[in-house]
C-alpha cells in the first residue's frame, strides 16, 4: 500500500472536460525495430469518475483505492468518501469525512483512512480518519500547526508529510507518523514548499519541485529517514508545482503540474535514482495538474485539473517503445499482459552509471574458491581472485544499483565485493549466512540472502548488511527466485523436495506453495509479468506456474537436467541449459514450445546474454571450463578453461534500469 496526498492552487471553472487518452510517445522520430527501449505511457485507464474532481486524496488499500475530499467543478470543497475498484473503475459511494477538506494528505492505518490537515479555505491542523467499515468519519487528533498544501508518502509503518502552507508562507518541516496523531519533525526542507511531488524509492523520500517562496521550483531533493538529512539530488528542465510524482521501474517520474503563470502543463521526466540523471519524457497527450497519486499493483492519476476540473482516471506505466519487443512477449496470448516487464534491456545501451566500466564475465568456481576475470572481447583471464580452497563461491550478483558485484561466498558466510570499475576485489563483507544466491527487492530496499544450507530467506538492509527478518521456509533446499511485475511478492524454487513457494515482499510471510515435482531450479518471469517459468532439472524441462492460482499451468519439454535460464535481449525468447543433456533450448514465449535445441557439450549451467544479444556465456558446472556461444547458431564460439566447479557466472555491465541479483537478472 501507498498513500499520497495531492494538493494544488489555482484557477478552478468550467465545465468537466470529456475524458481523454493521455499519452506519452516514443523518443525520438522513428524508432528501432532491434532496440526498443522503455518509455513511459500515461493513457486512460479505461474508465472515468462519476463527477469531476481535483485536489483530492487518494490511497490504495489491498483491492480498493480511497478517494476522499477535493473540489469539485463549481470550486466548492467536498467531503465525500469512495471506493474505487482500480480495474473495473466501478465507485462505490461509503459515506463522508467529519469535515470537507481539499489541498490535504492521507494515508491509511489499521484499515483507517487518515487525512491530514487540510482545510475549506484557510488550512487547519485536523486530523480526520475514515473507517470504511463502518462509513464514519471522525476528528481524532491535531498536527502541529494548521496546514495545508502538503503531501505525503508512507514507507513501511511510518508516513511522512512534507512542506505545506500555514496561511502565511511556506513550510520546510517533514514530520513523520506512526499512529497517525502523534508527530516528530523527523527533517527539514532547505526551503519551504507548497505542493511538492514526493515519491519513495529505495528507502527514501524524492521530493520534486513545489511553490518556494518566489515561484515554483526545480529542485529535487532526497529526505534519508536514517539520518534526517535532505540533499539537493539535481533539477528538473524547469520550476514546477502541482505536478504528481510516482515510481516505476526502480526510477521516479514526474509529470504534469503547473508552472510560474498556473498553466497545466504536459511535461514529463524521468530520474534515475543511482546517478540522479533528469531526462524529459515525451511530453503527455494533454496538460495535467493537480491529480491525486494512488499506487499499487498500478500507479493511478485521478482527477485533477486542466482549463477545468477533471472526471479522468489515467494510468502510468513503462512500456516498450516499439512493437517488437512486446509482440509474442508474453507467457499468455490471452491479452492480459500489461506492457513487457523487460523493456528496459531490450536494448544495446548501458546505463550512464556503467557506461564506462569495462566489460568483463567473472566465473566464480566453488572447489577452487577462486573468481576469474575473463576479457571478452579477447577470451583472455585477466586476474584471478583467491577467495581461498573449498571456499565455494556460488554466484557473482550485481547490486541492485549495478554500483558493486558481490560474490556470494556460501563457505565462508561472506560477500566478497568487486568494483565493477577496476575489476577488482575491494573488501570483504561479513556474517551473511551461507549466501547461496543473492537477490534484490524490486525498489531496492532489501537484499535477500538465501541461505540455501538453512531452507531459510534472510532479508537484509542493502547498505548496512543488517538481519531484517529471517523467513524459514516451508521446503527443502530454497534455491533461485524471481519477483512478480510490481515486486509486490516472489516466486522461490525448493530443489530437493520440488516445491514452489510464493512469498509477500512487505510482510515477508509465505503466502502459498505449489508442488511441481521434481528439481525446479532457476525461476523466470513473463515478459507479459502473467506467469512464472521455473526449469526442472529433475523433470527435463520447464514447468509454467500461475502465481495467482498457484497451479502449474503447462510444461515445456526442454533435455535432461534443465536448470539456468536466462531472458534474449529482444526479450522474445528464453535460453534453458540442461546441465545433463549437454544442450541448450530456445523457447519462444509466445508458442510456449522450443525452437531450437544447441548440442554445446559438457554440463551448461548459469547463462548470461551478452548486451548486444549475439552471444551468450555458459558455465560448465561438472567440467573446468566457460564457454561463449553464438545465439545465431548455437554454435560454440571458443571454450575458456577457468578451473574446477564452475558456477553463476556474470557478464558486466548489463543494459537495465536495476539488477533483480543472481548472477545478473536486470529489469
Amino acid at each position: 500500500m501507498t498513500a499520497f496526498g495531492v494538493a494544488c492552487t489555482g484557477a478552478v471553472s468550467g465545465t468537466p472536460n470529456p475524458p481523454a487518452p493521455v499519452a506519452s510517445t516514443p523518443h525520438g522520430s522513428t524508432a528501432s525495430s532491434t532496440a526498443p527501449e522503455a518509455a513511459l505511457a500515461v493513457r486512460s485507464a479505461g474508465y472515468q469518475l462519476i463527477a469531476p474532481i481535483q485536489r483530492s486524496v487518494a490511497v490504495w488499500d489491498g483491492n480498493s483505492v480511497y478517494i476522499a475530499g477535493g473540489l469539485d467543478a463549481a470550486a466548492t470543497t467536498v467531503g465525500g468518501v469512495f471506493a474505487m475498484d482500480p480495474t473495473s473503475g466501478r465507485l462505490t459511494p461509503l459515506g463522508s469525512l467529519a469535515q470537507p477538506v481539499h489541498d490535504a494528505a492521507a494515508t491509511m492505518i489499521s484499515g483507517k483512512l487518515y487525512v491530514f490537515a487540510g482545510g475549506a479555505g484557510a488550512g487547519t491542523d485536523t486530523v480526520q480518519t475514515f473507517d470504511p467499515a463502518t462509513g464514519t468519519g471522525s476528528v481524532v487528533g491535531h498536527m502541529p500547526v494548521a496546514l495545508s498544501d502538503l503531501a505525503a508518502a508512507q514507507m513501511g509503518t511510518v508516513t511522512y508529510l512534507v512542506g505545506g502552507y500555514d496561511g502565511t508562507r511556506p513550510r520546510s518541516e517533514i514530520y513523520a507518523t506512526t499512529d497517525g496523531t502523534t508527530f516528530s519533525t523527523a527533517g527539514h526542507l532547505p526551503i519551504g514548499l507548497r505542493y511538492p511531488a514526493v515519491t519513495e524509492v529505495a528507502g527514501r523520500l524524492v521530493i520534486a519541485g513545489g511553490l518556494g517562496p518566489r515561484g515554483p521550483v526545480n529542485d529535487v531533493y532526497t529526505f534519508d529517514p536514517s539520518s534526517g538529512t535532505t540533499t539537493l539530488r539535481a533539477h528538473l528542465p524547469a520550476p514546477v508545482a502541482h505536478a504528481a510524482a510516482f515510481t516505476l521501474g526502480g526510477r521516479v517520474y514526474v509529470v504534469g503540474g503547473r508552472d510560474a503563470s498556473d498553466s497545466a502543463l504536459t511535461r514529463a521526466s524521468e530520474i534515475d535514482p543511482s546517478t540522479w540523471r533528469v531526462e524529459a519524457e515525451p511530453p503527455l497527450g494533454q496538460p495535467i495538474a493537480d491529480a491525486a497519486v494512488a499506487a499499487g499493483r498500478r500507479t493511478l492519476l485521478i482527477g485533477g485539473w486542466n482549463t477545468s476540473t477533471s472526471s479522468a482516471v489515467l494510468q502510468a506505466s513503462l512500456r516498450a517503445e516499439t512493437a517488437t519487443a512486446s509482440k509474442g512477449s508474453g507467457g499468455s496470448t490471452s491479452g492480459r499482459g500489461d506492457g513487457n516487464v523487460y523493456a528496459a534491456i531490450a536494448t544495446k545501451r548501458l546505463r550512464p552509471s556503467v557506461a564506462n566500466d569495462p566489460s568483463f564475465v567473472y566465473v566464480p568456481n566453488g572447489v577452487p574458491g577462486t573468481v576469474e576475470v575473463i576479457d571478452p572481447k579477447t577470451f583472455r583471464i585477466v586476474r584471478r581472485i583467491d577467495l581461498g580452497y573449498r571456499s565455494f563461491p556460488e554466484h557473482i550478483t550485481p547490486s541492485w544499483d549495478m554500483r558493486w558485484l558481490y560474490v556470494n561466498v556460501d563457505g565462508t558466510n561472506e560477500l566478497a565485493v568487486i568494483d565493477p570499475r577496476t575489476g577488482k576485489m575491494v573488501r570483504i563483507i561479513h556474517g551473511v549466512e551461507h549466501p547461496y544466491n543473492l537477490y534484490f527487492t524490486p525498489d531496492g530496499t532489501k537484499a535477500i540472502d538465501v541461505a540455501e544450507y538453512y531452507d531459510r530467506l534472510d532479508f537484509m538492509d542493502p547498505h548496512t548488511w543488517k538481519l531484517i527478518k529471517p523467513l524459514t521456509l516451508p521446503c527443502n533446499g530454497p534455491d533461485h527466485l524471481d519477483f512478480s511485475a510490481d515486486g509486490s511478492y516472489l516466486l522461490i524454487s525448493c530443489e530437493f523436495d520440488g516445491t514452489v513457494v510464493k512469498v509477500a515482499v512487505k510482510t515477508m510471510r509465505v503466502m502459498g506453495t505449489i508442488h511441481v515435482g521434481g528439481l525446479p531450479v532457476d525461476v523466470k518471469l513473463s515478459p507479459n509479468g502473467r506467469v512464472f517459468f521455473v526449469a526442472n532439472q529433475g523433470l527435463g524441462g520447464v514447468s509454467v506456474v500461475d502465481p495467482v492460482s498457484m497451479t502449474v499451468r503447462g510444461f515445456i519439454p526442454t533435455g535432461s537436467g534443465a536448470h539456468g535460464m536466462a531472458i534474449s535481449r529482444d526479450t522474445t525468447k528464453l535460453y534453458v541449459t540442461n546441465r545433463l543433456a549437454g544442450t541448450i533450448s530456445v523457447i519462444d514465449f509466445s508458442r510456449r514450445r522450443v525452437v531450437h535445441t544447441w548440442n554445446v557439450g559438457g554440463s551448461p549451467d548459469m547463462v548470461q546474454v551478452t548486451p548486444d544479444g549475439s552471444r551468450i556465456w555458459v558455465s560448465n558446472r561438472y567440467g573446468t571450463t566457460v564457454e561463449a556461444i553464438s545465439t545465431a547458431g548455437g554454435h560454440v564460439i571458443r571454450r575458456i578453461e577457468v578451473g574446477g566447479d564452475p558456477h553463476g557466472l556474470a557478464y558486466f555491465p548489463q543494459p537495465g534500469r536495476f539488477s533483480l541479483g543472481h548472477n545478473g537478472v536486470y529489469r
